[in-house]
């Protein structure tokens, strides 16, 4: 019976020698690949060593000893077992730089089974399994690289590191069309179902390099937009697998060497209720950009409430989504200016839990409700912070000369059509940049100088070399923290952006229209 033959390879953004020293030390092996278990080594050299294995192959156990050749120059490690248990297994690592500056890493490897009757009933299936194994050792190896080299940020020493990584999705279906449509305007779509199939199949992948973004001090950032397929359903149907996705798209950052990553849209959900689980398996810091988001929302409340001219001692407010990150702390600050809060959400555990926290730190009563329609009935301010596909509330419960910031994703309130002009309705959380800023293609922004503030805080980490996991966890954003990002952003030339309902710049005659309307007789 002839040996059975197993390769795989994978390219890793890492020197060959850092990649050959880290495969000839074996012993170390077991610390950071799970599947091997233990390696000793009886006796080594420059030329080779003799070593003992044992690994787990798919919960299959194998042990083996080998005798290894090291051709350090050519960066070529053979190895041929003499006792195990496999009859035959014999192979190599080949280490190979490639003119991009990355190293591509290959094992091939013959094994025979040895077993009479099974080995072909079973061969194929271990080869399988095998070159699984494989494969893990190789992401073992690319992850230990990453992780030494984010390891250099506690101490100071990130030159290797450098950008942004901004991780975003489609906000719903139709979003994701204009997508494809940008790459191919005349792409003739497949069905509905195949596309959400296929959407859902796909991998996290870099979409889009930008390029040169200057800051008013004269500062430079670049970044990459990565692509994390998911569709904001997704968050209540399988959380595991939008973390899952996350992840990925964690993972496309470390390779391209960023300092920071923001997580935009509805993965800042995966952030703030999975943000331990992301932070143990990857590297790289990674902020959810809530903290400058919710800077750039309550900047854009007390604005639009001077605006509208709403007596804020005495002001009511309605957070819709106000157990959520932004909408809790948003809560808890504006709770020290405002007369009365209420917070709505659908889990009344935790309305409860920020109800206490609410009224131990503020000024205002707070209240709670599940009920959106009731609780924005004479509000003077609105503030929608919970992420839905649609918008949840009626435009005739709002009172007139009401503030109404919707700060969710996707903004579904602004967004939506609305023939009331008595009542101020805002996008919330957004920035003004000091140049134009572009991902690719569309992203529900009606100027290329505004920018969601989650994205805009990565933006502004980079620019600072703050390479930190700055937002990251709910209940994580203090006011000093609010305070500072918001100062960094000015000192870059990042603002408060102007009033957009949808797609619309609000002018100041449409601003005029809006308050004269709010103060005539109901």
């Amino acid at each position: 019976m002839s040996d059975r033959s197993v390769k795989v390879s994978r390219v890793i953004k890492a020197k060959k020698w850092q990649l050959v020293r880290l495969i000839t030390h074996v012993e170390d092996f077991p610390r950071f690949m799970p599947n091997v278990k233990q390696v000793s080594v009886f006796e080594k050299s420059r030329a080779g060593a003799t070593t003992c294995w044992s690994v787990e192959v798919d919960r299959i156990p194998l042990s083996w000893k080998e005798r290894d050749e090291f051709d350090i120059k050519k960066g070529i490690i053979r190895f041929r077992a003499f006792e195990g248990d496999l009859e035959e297994f014999s192979g190599e690592w080949r280490v190979r730089a490639l003119p991009t500056g990355e190293t591509e890493v290959t094992i091939e490897a013959q094994f025979k089974i040895g077993i009479p009757m099974i080995e072909n009933i079973i061969r194929d299936a271990f080869a399988v399994k095998l070159a699984s194994n494989f494969d893990a050792m190789l992401l073992a190896l690319e992850e230990r690289i990453t992780m030494g080299r984010y390891k250099k940020i506690s101490r100071q020493l990130h030159r290797d590191l450098n950008g942004f990584g901004v991780i975003g999705h489609p906000y719903n279906f139709q979003h994701l069309v204009r997508y494809f449509q940008f790459y191919k305007p005349d792409i003739k779509l497949p069905s509905r179902e195949f596309i959400a199939q296929l959407f859902d199949l796909t991998p996290a992948y870099k979409s889009y390099d930008i390029k040169g973004f200057k800051s008013m001090t004269g500062e430079e950032a670049n970044g990459y937009f990565i692509m994390c397929p998911i569709i904001p359903d997704m968050i209540h149907i399988a959380p595991e697998k939008v973390v899952e996705k996350v992840e990925q798209a964690c993972r496309v950052a470390e390779k391209l060497n960023v300092g920071i990553v923001t997580l935009g849209g509805f993965t800042s959900i995966a952030g703030e209720r999975y943000g331990k689980t992301l932070s143990s398996h990857v590297s790289i810091p990674i902020t959810t950009g809530n903290t400058l988001t919710c800077a750039m929302t309550l900047d854009g409340i007390f604005k639009a409430a001077q605006i509208m001219e709403v007596d804020l001692p005495k002001a009511k407010v309605t957070v819709i989504g106000g157990s959520g990150d932004i909408g809790s702390t948003c809560a808890r600050i504006l709770a020290e200016h405002v007369s009365e809060i209420t917070i709505t959400g659908r889990n009344e555990k935790s309305l409860m839990e920020t109800e206490r926290l609410l009224t131990y730190l503020g000024k205002a009563r707070i209240h709670t409700s599940t009920n959106n329609d009731k609780a924005i009935q004479g509000a003077d301010i609105v503030l929608a912070a919970a992420s839905a596909s649609q918008s949840m509330i009626d435009f005739n419960h709002f009172k007139r000369g009401a503030v109404i910031c919707d700060v969710g994703y996707p903004k579904n309130i602004s967004y939506t059509a609305c023939s009331r002009r008595d009542i101020l309705i805002f996008s919330g959380g957004i920035a003004q940049l000091p140049n134009d800023f572009h991902l690719g293609f569309d992203i529900g922004m009606p100027s290329p100088r505004a920018l969601y503030g989650c994205f805009t805080e990565a933006l502004i980490l980079d620019l600072e070399k703050r390479y930190e996991n700055f937002s990251m966890g709910k209940g994580n954003i203090t006011k000093e923290r609010i305070s500072f990002i918001r100062e960094l952003g000015k000192k870059h030339g990042f603002d408060l952006a102007p009033f957009f309902w949808g797609n619309k710049l609000l002018t100041e005659q449409d601003l005029d229209e809006i308050r004269s309307n709010a103060r005539a007789a109901v």
